[in-house]
């Protein structure tokens, strides 16, 4: 978990009956529960799930932040409610808003938490001890249904948005209407983006076979591991290094969505490049290998062969030690 350093929390509720906000008229005290519960919040924000951008000095929103949490935090809620209310489907929300420091620098977010019904074990009755509990708060674990975290010094914005439905169409109200701003895409959203246009120029110049597809994990892993950033021109000199047009198509696709090389050193990308780290083979025999990417890569541990008649052959090497798990 990040290190964040929580220094004031405000929460108020969003309620469908009335579609008003009940506003909190002081802080909460933070109990070291509740300080592990928000950090882990946070920490979710910080991820590759999130959008990111930089405010224009002069947007409208931020001047909204003028230092006090609880005048900003009201002023804020009533914009979001503005906004939210022509959604379809409301739940009762709870609307937090925290101040806290990341690394000596300090923050604003914003986090919109969707409170659930749910089922407790109710001492003192003995005839129905489950009871139906309601405005529970989701686990710590999973990620706020709407989230905007703000560095005060550079006005960089992290964002988890959901789309409402409103006449049967979608928006994104939270960006488009409340903050107006264009962020970026989802470092993730990205990276499925980089490998599906990758398939298809290898499947379009007839290379987008086993071995294409597992130097492409494999590629992607070490720009994360070693540059700590994605650029569609190093992956097209990495994936395409023998045809000119395929590099040049790879990245004229991509030079609208992602102009710019995709820095991930200020999100968590554990996750992404866990599910990157190992080759998962799977052969036509029914046969499953897991090999990692440092193993895969070395021809002294693993040797793929094309026969004569089409097929493949693999060759395990230097093995010192076999257990059946």
């Amino acid at each position: 978990m990040l290190d964040l350093y929580l220094k004031k929390i405000i929460v108020h509720q969003f309620s469908p009956d009335d579609t008003e906000i009940i506003f909190a008229d002081k802080s909460l005290t933070l109990t070291p529960k509740l300080d592990e519960y928000f950090r882990k919040k946070l920490s979710k924000v910080f991820t590759t799930d999130a959008k990111r951008g930089h405010f224009d000095p002069e947007n409208g929103f931020l001047a909204n932040l003028d230092g006090n949490l609880m005048e900003s935090s009201r002023k804020i809620a009533q914009l979001w409610k503005e906004e939210f209310v022509i959604s379809e489907g409301q739940k009762t929300n709870d609307l937090v808003f925290i101040q806290f420091d990341k690394e000596g620098l300090e923050y604003f977010a914003f986090l919109r938490l969707a409170l659930k019904e749910g089922l407790a074990h109710i001492l003192g009755d003995a005839e129905q001890p489950l009871k139906l509990i309601q405005n529970n708060l989701p686990s710590a674990a999973q990620t706020p249904d709407e989230a905007l975290v703000i560095n005060r010094q550079t006005n960089q914005y992290y964002l988890i948005e959901k789309r409402i439905k409103h006449n049967g169409s979608f928006a994104n109200y939270f960006s488009e209407n409340l903050l107006k701003v264009h962020p970026e895409q989802s470092v993730k959203k990205s990276i499925n983006l980089l490998e599906k246009t990758a398939q298809k120029v290898a499947d379009d110049f007839n290379k987008d076979d086993f071995n294409f597809q597992s130097k492409m994990k494999s590629a992607i892993f070490k720009n994360l591991e070693e540059d700590q950033e994605l650029s569609p021109e190093t992956l097209a000199n990495q994936l395409f290094d023998d045809n000119l047009t395929a590099r040049l198509t790879f990245v004229d696709q991509l030079k609208e969505t992602i102009p710019q090389p995709i820095s991930v050193a200020d999100v968590d990308y554990s996750h992404q490049s866990k599910k990157l780290e190992n080759q998962k083979l799977s052969l036509s025999n029914g046969i499953e290998l897991i090999v990692p990417n440092q193993i895969y890569q070395d021809a002294e541990s693993v040797e793929f062969i094309q026969n004569a008649n089409g097929t493949y052959s693999i060759l395990i090497k230097n093995v010192a030690d076999i257990q059946n798990k």
